[in-house]
């Protein structure tokens, strides 16, 4: 009889906890722009990017001051150049187009400022030819934001790419990273 008592205590603790994270999730979208460029190999002189960006996120509190913000978005990042001309000879294309996935921690600074840090993998959307570069894009990503009110907010994110965003198939090694500012706009509904 107390296994029974102890296990509906429990139970009732995990529905009641999972209730109350579920009615606190806050879901919303952020737009944006982007000024981004490659960092890496035979890429001196190009020209930066102003791009847009575009993303649904959910807000799951994990206390009063750190919450968890899982995204899921588009955004246009490279340089202003459509296309590169490798030392190799090949071409590639230097303008892209990336599905994101982010997962920040959000610490709450005060009620209206906060810091974000976390993760980010992208795959590029590109369309591709034989000769594309990218395929997919792992960065770390750390901002700044405010919150006007309990639902509009903005922020400042950098993401710094990690990996080598050129194909291996390449005859001559290159290295490329993404690197860019993003200054967005964000709606919890």
């Amino acid at each position: 009889m107390k296994k029974i008592v102890l296990l509906i205590v429990m139970v009732a603790f995990t529905i009641t906890a999972t209730a109350q994270i579920e009615k606190e999730t806050k879901y919303g979208f952020r737009i944006g722009a982007n000024y981004s460029t490659l960092e890496g190999d035979n890429l001196d002189n190009l020209e930066s990017r102003i791009g847009m960006h575009a993303s649904f996120f959910a807000e799951v509190p994990l206390s009063s001051r750190l919450s968890l913000v899982p995204e899921l978005g588009l955004s246009a990042l490279g340089v202003n150049e459509r296309e590169l001309r490798l030392p190799s000879g090949d071409i590639v294309e230097a303008k892209t187009n990336w599905l994101q996935v982010t997962v920040l921690a959000k610490v709450n600074l005060s009620e209206k400022f906060y810091l974000q840090l976390g993760p980010q993998a992208g795959v590029n959307v590109t369309e591709k030819d034989d000769n594309d570069l990218y395929n997919y894009d792992l960065s770390a990503v750390g901002g700044v934001g405010y919150m006007f009110n309990e639902n509009f907010g903005v922020d400042v994110r950098y993401g710094y790419g990690l990996s080598n965003i050129y194909d291996n198939a390449f005859e001559v090694n290159n290295e490329a990273n993404n690197r860019y500012f993003q200054l967005g706009l964000s709606y919890r509904l």
